[in-house]
C-alpha cells in the first residue's frame, strides 16, 4: 500500500502533448508523483528509428499514462481536444513555436477555455528570438552553448542528454510546480516558456563567469576540469580507471598517507604534480587500489572520496540500488530508474504498463461524454 505522502501530486490533471524526450519524461515523472496524465498523440506518428511499441524507449516515457490519438487538423476531433484542455490543470507541449497556434490550441485559446491552466511550452530556442524556428536536438544545443568544447580542442559527446533532460525536463518541472504554486495564490494559470538552449547555458554556472580565465579563474577551473592531482581520472595498470575527488584537505591527506607519499600533501591542486600521481596509479591494477569488490584495497572509499569507473553492467551489481529500491521493471522486464526521492521514507511507485497509441482512446472518449467515471479511467494497475 502506497502512502499518499509518496504521491504528493495525486489528482493533478495533465494533458501531455509533448512528443519528444524533454516533455515526455517530465510528464512520466508527474505520473510517478501521482498526477493523472492523458497523452494526446498524433495519428500515425512513427519514431525516427521505427521502434516497436514494446521497445524500452517507449516504456521509459509512457508508463502510467493514458493514450488517446486525435487529429487536431480534423474538425471532428477538435471538440475532444478542447474538452481535455478544460479538464487539465497542466498542458505540456513540445512543438516548435507557432505549431500549437496553427493547430488551434495555442496558449491564448487554451487559457480562454481554462483560465487556471498552466501551459508549459518546451522548445529548442524558446518562443522568441532569431533562432526560434531553428530545429535541434540535445547535442546541437550543448554544442551551441559551448559545453562540448568550452576551451577548444576535440569536443566530447556525453552519454546522457544534458540539454534535453538537464536543460528541459528539470527546468520545466521546476517552472511547472512554481506556476502551480502561483496559481494557488492568484487563481490564475500561466504560460511558461522553457528553452532547451537556455537550459544548456544554465550548466555554465562556473564556466561562464570564469571564461576570461584570470589566474584565479584558471586555478578554479583546473580543479573542476580534472587538471589537478586531487580531482582527476586515473588509468590503472590493467586499463581500468579510478575517479579521485579528494578536494578537502582531510581526504587528500588520507590519500597521501595511504600511498606513502607525504611529500604530495602540499600539492593537491598543482597541475605540475599530475604526472607523478598518474605514474603511481599506472603501476598497479584496479583491484590493488580498490579491492576486487570496489570496497577498498590500498585506498578506502570509506576514508576518502574515490571510486572505480564502472560500466553500467558493473553499476547494476551495486547492492545500494537494491537496498534503496532505486530501480523498477516494467511489464516487459526492462529496468528503469525510479524517481530519486522519498517522501516520509517512501519512494513514489513506478507504473509498469506503457499504453500503445490510442489504447485508452475509447475510455477517454467515454469519460469526456460522461459515461465513465474519472476514477475508473485512472484505476490503479493490478499488482504484478
Amino acid at each position: 500500500m502506497v502512502s499518499s505522502a509518496a504521491q504528493p501530486l495525486a489528482g493533478l490533471r495533465v494533458l501531455d502533448m509533448a512528443q519528444y524526450l524533454p516533455g515526455a519524461l517530465l510528464t512520466q515523472w508527474l505520473t510517478q508523483l501521482g498526477a493523472r496524465v492523458i497523452a494526446l498523440e498524433r495519428p500515425e506518428r512513427r519514431h525516427f528509428l521505427d521502434l516497436p511499441p514494446e521497445h524500452p524507449y517507449y516504456h521509459a516515457l509512457r508508463r502510467g499514462k493514458k493514450s488517446i490519438v486525435l487529429n487536431l487538423k480534423d474538425p471532428a476531433d477538435r471538440p475532444a481536444a478542447r474538452a481535455l484542455v478544460r479538464w487539465a490543470d497542466v498542458l505540456v507541449e513540445g512543438f516548435r513555436p507557432g505549431v500549437m497556434e496553427r493547430l488551434g490550441l495555442g496558449p491564448d485559446t487554451a487559457r480562454a477555455l481554462n483560465p487556471r491552466l498552466v501551459y508549459l511550452r518546451l522548445s529548442g530556442f524558446g518562443q522568441t528570438g532569431p533562432h526560434r524556428a531553428r530545429p535541434g536536438h540535445d547535442h546541437t544545443y550543448t554544442a551551441l552553448a559551448g559545453l562540448l568544447a568550452p576551451f577548444g580542442g576535440k569536443p566530447t559527446l556525453p552519454a546522457v542528454q544534458i540539454a534535453d533532460v538537464g536543460g528541459g525536463t528539470l527546468p520545466g518541472l521546476v517552472a511547472l510546480l512554481a506556476a502551480l504554486w502561483q496559481r494557488e495564490r492568484t487563481g490564475q494559470g500561466a504560460c511558461v516558456d522553457v528553452a532547451l538552449y537556455e537550459g544548456a547555458w544554465a550548466w555554465t554556472y562556473f564556466l561562464l563567469p570564469m571564461h576570461r580565465q584570470t589566474d584565479a579563474d584558471r586555478r578554479w577551473l583546473d580543479v573542476f576540469l580534472g587538471r589537478v592531482p586531487a580531482y582527476r581520472l586515473y588509468e590503472t595498470q590493467d586499463g581500468r580507471w579510478i575517479a579521485l575527488a579528494a578536494l578537502e584537505p582531510h581526504f587528500w591527506d588520507a590519500f597521501c598517507r595511504a600511498v606513502h607519499r607525504p611529500e604530495w600533501r602540499e600539492h593537491a591542486f598543482d597541475p605540475a604534480w599530475v604526472p607523478e600521481v598518474e605514474a603511481l596509479f599506472r603501476s598497479q591494477p584496479l583491484h590493488y587500489w580498490l579491492g576486487h569488490d570496489g570496497r577498498g584495497g590500498v585506498l578506502s572509499p570509506r576514508r576518502m572520496s574515490v571510486a572505480e569507473v564502472r560500466t553500467l553492467e558493473e553499476a547494476l551489481r551495486d547492492p545500494q540500488w537494491k537496498d534503496r529500491d532505486m530501480l523498477a521493471r516494467d511489464a516487459h522486464g526492462h529496468l528503469h530508474p525510479r524517481l530519486p526521492m522519498r517522501f516520509d521514507g517512501q519512494r513514489p511507485p513506478a507504473a509498469r504498463h506503457a499504453p500503445r497509441p490510442d489504447e485508452d482512446g475509447q475510455a477517454v472518449r467515454a469519460f469526456l461524454a460522461g459515461d465513465l467515471d474519472e476514477d475508473a479511467l485512472f484505476a490503479p494497475e493490478p499488482a504484478p
